[in-house]
């Protein structure tokens, strides 16, 4: 019989056990092995607190041996114990090296890079399970990762040809610290045009951060500094308003930015929102309510519209209110009177 026909016999049979081999349930497959932290992303802690990470295993088959290298910020973090998890020594006595543990790796990292394997010949471990076991102590605020690196892991082929690397992928984590973190997060004014009265600036502050503080704000017109307050044990996560005067009486005629800023604390290392620029105020002649530096009807028919109104009534106008009496009336209307036709020279 030629070779074409037993091809052609043998075939269908060939293709048959193929699929019967795909399609039987009792089939052994194995996943794709891998190593991850567990948890992955780790949070609200604060200095000082403590935690624990598994280094975790699945999807493996006959695993004799592993070797990591793991590596943190320390400004972060540090690191404070290392123990064998029960993965391999479920199987039979293992040997359990640290290698390196040590938060001064670097001037930035600390490094843990750990071993272990079987005693003896037999087969290893199979499935899913924790390989180590690893705390930290928070030492800083900030975001440090946890890069798992230099993983190897090594099955239990006997010699020769002895073992045999057991292809993977590994994956890291991250640790986030908020620690302390205020933050400005409005300012409001009771009229921007003033003419030698007292504007109240209301300032609102926020504590984003972990922990109860304590901190200055400082309001300023440009660069002059209006006035300090204290904010005392603000706790996490509240918000406080805080109230200033100021009594534009000295401040030279012109247009001044208004800003607060709340001066950083011990251990905050997120400042991009302790200032706020927001809001404006032009210091101009007596009786200019629009503040274009002249006194004309514009300014009469402000004060005429918002006339015999009060603070909280929906047409009061606090620019209109030219001697902050909190109503407007025949007084602020006389101070127009008197300095109409003036111009700001």
């Amino acid at each position: 019989m030629s070779r074409k026909h037993i091809l052609g016999l043998y075939l269908p049979l060939l293709l048959l056990l193929g699929t019967y081999c795909l399609l039987n349930s009792d089939m052994k497959t194995y996943a794709a092995t891998t190593l991850s932290i567990s948890p992955s992303e780790i949070s609200d802690l604060t200095i000082g607190d403590t935690f624990a990470i598994d280094v975790n295993i699945a999807g493996v088959t006959n695993l004799a041996g592993w070797e990591f290298k793991l590596y943190y910020l320390s400004q972060v973090l540090n690191a404070t114990e290392a123990i064998e998890g029960p993965f391999l020594s479920s199987v039979r006595s293992t040997i359990f090296l640290k290698l390196n543990f040590t938060d001064n790796y670097n001037s930035t990292h600390g490094r843990i890079w750990l071993t272990c394997a079987l005693f003896g010949l037999g087969t290893g471990a199979d499935g899913a399970g924790t390989l180590a076991t690893i705390t930290f102590k928070i030492a800083g605020a900030g975001y440090s990762p946890l890069s798992l690196l230099n993983t190897k892991l090594v099955d239990s082929t006997p010699v020769p040809p002895g073992p045999q690397p057991i292809p993977h992928t590994a994956s890291g984590g991250s640790v986030t610290v908020v620690g302390h973190d205020m933050a400005v997060t409005a300012i409001t004014l009771s009229k921007s045009v003033t003419n030698d009265t007292i504007v109240t600036i209301n300032v609102t502050v926020l504590n984003n951060g972990n922990y109860t503080a304590t901190f200055d704000v400082t309001l300023y017109y440009d660069e002059n500094e209006i006035q300090t307050q204290t904010v005392v044990d603000l706790e996490s996560g509240h918000s406080q308003k805080l109230t200033y005067l100021f009594d534009t009486t000295p401040v030279p005629k012109g247009d001044y930015t208004i800003k607060a800023y709340a001066h950083p604390i011990t251990g905050e290392n997120y400042v991009e929102n302790n200032l706020l620029i927001d809001g404006w105020i032009k210091e101009t002649i007596q009786g200019d309510v629009t503040g274009d530096g002249q006194v004309n009807i514009l300014d009469i028919s402000l004060v005429a519209i918002a006339f015999g109104t009060k603070r909280g009534d929906p047409m009061y106008n606090p620019t209109a209110d030219i001697n902050d009496d909190d109503q407007v009336n025949i007084l602020d209307i006389s101070t127009v009177a008197i300095h109409f036709g003036e111009v700001d020279p």
